[in-house]
C-alpha cells in the first residue's frame, strides 16, 4: 500500500493520506474546509511506498539455541582492603608501630586495657615483637573542662 502526498488546494497545506482514501472527501485540519482526496494520477500528487508495519508471521517460530559462555575466573583487579590493618600480618620485614590507648578500651564502665593489648600481642611471634613501651599523656575531658591524665602501650613490630 502507498502514501499519497499532496497540498490542499484552499490553504497549500502539505498532507499525506493512504492510498485507499483516494476520492473520498475529508475536512482539511488547517482550514477546516471540506476537501477531496485526489487519485495516484493527478496533477501534484506523489506517491510514496511505504513498507508493511507487521512482520510477515511465520508459522513456527525458529528455534533459539541459547549458549552460555564458560570461563574461569579472571584476574582479581580490584581487592577489598580489609577494615582492620593490623590483621594484614604478611611477614613483609616491614617495621610497624600500633599504640592503643587505655581510654579507647573502655566498654560499658569497664576497663578492657590488658585485653586489648594481650589481643593485639597474639598475633605475632616473639621474634617480631621488637619493643613495648608505656606512655603517659593527658587529654580534654569536655565533660570537666579539664586535662585528665592517661595511658597507653606503644608497640614495635616487625611483620
Amino acid at each position: 500500500m502507498a502514501d499519497l502526498t499532496f497540498n490542499c488546494p484552499l490553504c497549500g497545506q502539505n498532507l499525506t493520506t493512504d492510498e485507499g482514501l483516494s476520492g473520498s472527501e475529508i475536512e482539511c485540519p488547517s482550514c477546516t474546509k471540506p476537501i477531496k482526496i485526489p487519485s495516484a494520477g493527478d496533477e501534484n500528487v506523489q506517491k510514496v511506498e511505504t513498507e508493511p508495519t507487521a512482520p510477515p508471521v511465520a508459522t513456527e517460530p525458529e528455534a533459539k539455541k541459547l549458549a552460555v559462555p564458560v570461563h574461569e575466573g579472571g584476574e582479581v583487579l580490584l581487592k577489598k582492603e580489609s577494615s582492620k590493618k593490623e590483621e594484614e600480618i604478611t611477614g613483609d620485614g616491614k617495621i610497624c608501630i600500633k599504640t592503643i590507648k587505655r581510654g579507647d578500651c573502655i566498654e560499658l564502665g569497664l576497663d578492657k586495657f590488658d585485653e586489648s593489648v594481650n589481643k593485639f600481642l597474639e598475633k605475632f611471634s616473639r621474634e617480631q615483637i621488637l619493643s613495648l613501651h608505656s606512655l603517659n599523656y593527658s587529654h580534654f575531658d569536655p565533660t570537666t573542662q579539664k586535662y585528665l591524665p592517661d595511658y597507653a602501650a606503644m608497640i614495635v613490630y616487625e611483620r
